[in-house]
């Protein structure tokens, strides 16, 4: 068997890949558990050596560092998981994604434009930022910490979240479940975890759009994870631009 064959094998293999679904504990304990350690290490450090109490920027700058960390771990597990060949995987889905350009992009524009409708309509009925936005304008409060939140939010964590919804949650359990309970469960997930804190029901609304989004795209590119990971980067790259942006104003 040559290595593409067997690269096409493993990524397509009729029987459920078991092993994947670690990505799910690795992420969630990886997130809680390495931007703590770093945290706490740099602030202490610091204070050990200099004896003075750490400037306030190294809290958000550790902090961004940490999830850069724990997200490039939890990639880096899964593709040693799969000795690397899944790399190569990956770059041909890439390859095809090229295909999609137009339907990626028109997908953006799409569901930005309706997130700046659903933004005029919370003013409107007085609804305030929701909390994952509060949480989110922490890692902005200091420009040293913004090339460091950029790699998490744009490039890493997209491309861990495709790997789980996608992937995981509709590729390898379509294998045991039907498709459209598969594709319902990944929509459901990815945007209750983003909104685990929500004040009001209405805070759902935007997470809700950009996960159907991101799940046309990849069912219309033939499960293509690489689309899904383009347009979940683009969408992210343009809310870190708008990020930074109110920051600037402020």
């Amino acid at each position: 068997m040559n290595q593409q064959q067997r690269q096409h094998d493993i990524w397509n293999q009729p029987k459920i890949m078991k092993k994947d679904f670690l990505m799910i504990p690795l992420y969630i304990l990886f997130q809680m558990v390495v931007p703590i350690i770093v945290v706490f290490g740099t602030l202490g450090l610091t204070a050990m050596i200099t004896q003075k109490p750490p400037a306030q920027f190294l809290y958000n700058l550790s902090l961004s560092i940490g999830f850069v960390l724990a997200q490039f771990l939890v990639l880096f597990i899964f593709f040693a998981m799969h000795k690397f060949d899944i790399a190569q995987v990956m770059k041909r889905q890439f390859h095809f994604a090229r295909n999609k350009t137009l339907h990626i992009l028109l997908m953006i524009i799409g569901v930005m434009i309706v997130m700046c409708i659903l933004r005029w309509l919370f003013n409107i009925l007085g609804i305030g930022p929701t909390q994952y936005e509060r949480r989110v304008e922490g890692l902005f409060h200091y420009p040293s910490a913004l090339c460091f939140t950029m790699i998490s939010m744009v490039i890493l964590r997209p491309m861990v979240e495709v790997i789980i919804y996608k992937h995981l949650i509709i590729h390898e359990l379509s294998k045991i479940w039907p498709t459209t309970v598969t594709i319902i469960l990944s929509i459901m997930i990815e945007t209750l975890v983003h909104v685990y804190d929500m004040m009001s029901v209405w805070e759902m609304l935007p997470f809700l759009i950009m996960a159907i989004g991101s799940t046309l795209i990849y069912i219309i590119s033939g499960m293509n994870l690489a689309a899904a990971y383009l347009y979940q980067s683009g969408i992210q790259g343009v809310l870190f631009i708008i990020m930074v942006f109110k920051m600037l104003i402020m």
